[in-house]
């Protein structure tokens, strides 16, 4: 049997689990008395400990509708299900944290001197009209920092795109609107819903990324009926700078956040 210790995308197996990561895993294994645990997120093993076993079972990690990986374990006593229950949600929010916090490294960058060519309720119109023509709602706006306006026109027009994609032809929503010292970007339609059992492709990561860029959060959950993606920025931007935070920092700081809407990894 091969021994699974620290496997990180492109690399080989590493000398032991020694991330903070893996010494989540490590406890796992350790609170349930198993010879064997494992972290799987997007189908491979990121962080493990023990020999791997003839029989595994998979515990997704879930986090509202959303799974985010699974924690693959030797066959556990039923007796001990609340407790992996309770060590399950503390891994899920400390891989979401890490999953926020990596594409908000990339969002900064992305924002960094961007422009809405034409204003923001311009831009917001035309996207809406070339992407499936959805109802535009704009109520009367403050003057906006170009990061934030940046970012809610990228979410925006993401969201836009997802519901043109995997709800054609639903009834769709677009309202942006000032709330206290927010802005809030929603889009809502009246498609088929997120599906259960999935995780975040790369334009749900992309949306949180440019969320947490300017200290804002997108959620991406189940409407009535259909799919609702939402983001609330701050109008004043006060951007979270990852590389300034501990991992422990982040599982224990990000803010809650629900699924996306389908399992590929195109999102």
């Amino acid at each position: 049997m091969s021994t699974v210790r620290e496997i990180t995308q492109g690399g080989p197996a590493r000398g032991g689990s020694t991330t903070w990561l893996g010494s989540l895993v490590a406890t796992v294994a350790e609170t349930l008395r198993v010879p064997f645990a494992a972290l799987e997120v997007d189908g491979r093993i990121v962080a493990g400990v023990g020999a791997w076993p003839e029989h595994v079972e998979r515990v997704p990690l879930g986090y509202g509708v959303e799974t985010v990986g699974a924690l693959v374990l030797s066959p556990v006593r039923r007796r001990d299900a609340l407790l992996l229950d309770a060590l399950a949600g503390q891994l899920a929010r400390a891989v979401r944290a890490v999953s926020v916090a990596e594409a908000a490294v990339h969002a900064t960058r992305d924002l960094a001197g961007a422009r809405v060519p034409g204003g923001l309720v311009a831009a917001l119109t035309a996207a809406a009209g070339a992407l499936g023509g959805a109802a535009v709602e704009v109520w009367p706006l403050p003057p906006l920092h170009p990061a934030v306006e940046s970012a809610a026109y990228r979410i925006a027009v993401e969201a836009l795109g997802n519901t043109a994609r995997y709800a054609p032809g639903a009834p769709v929503r677009l309202r942006v609107r000032a709330r206290g010292d927010f802005l809030d970007v929603t889009v809502a339609d009246g498609g088929p819903g997120v599906p259960a059992g999935f995780t975040a492709g790369a334009g749900v990561r992309a949306m949180r990324g440019w969320a947490a860029a300017v200290g804002g959060a997108c959620t991406v959950r189940r409407g009535l009926p259909g799919t609702l993606v939402e983001a609330m920025l701050p109008l004043v931007p006060a951007p979270v700078v990852p590389a300034q935070r501990t991992p422990a920092e982040w599982a224990g700081a990000g803010p809650a956040e629900t699924g996306n809407r389908t399992g590929t990894a195109d999102r």
